[in-house]
């Protein structure tokens, strides 16, 4: 049952926490190398191949990021 006090209140847009980005194309496809969380440190893009330690979770980055790694695809087609 939901109390009355949580549906008065009106529906904000809810910042991402956790999100993990991509350093060199800004994709959100980035998971463990090894899917296993014991090797916690090295991370791989699905979008463009990029395996290392770093990671983002700024959005606003992640999506300038983005732009310009699309921009570098389609100029080198």
């Amino acid at each position: 049952m939901k109390r009355k006090d949580a549906e008065a209140k009106p529906k904000t847009k809810a910042k991402r926490h956790g999100v993990k980005f991509c350093p060199r194309c800004g994709s959100t496809n980035v998971f463990w190398a090894s899917g296993l969380p014991q090797l916690w440190s090295v991370w791989e893009c699905r979008d463009c191949g990029y395996r290392g330690p770093l990671i983002l979770e700024d959005g606003k980055l992640a999506a300038k990021l983005r732009e310009e790694y699309l921009k570098r695809i389609a100029r080198k087609r």
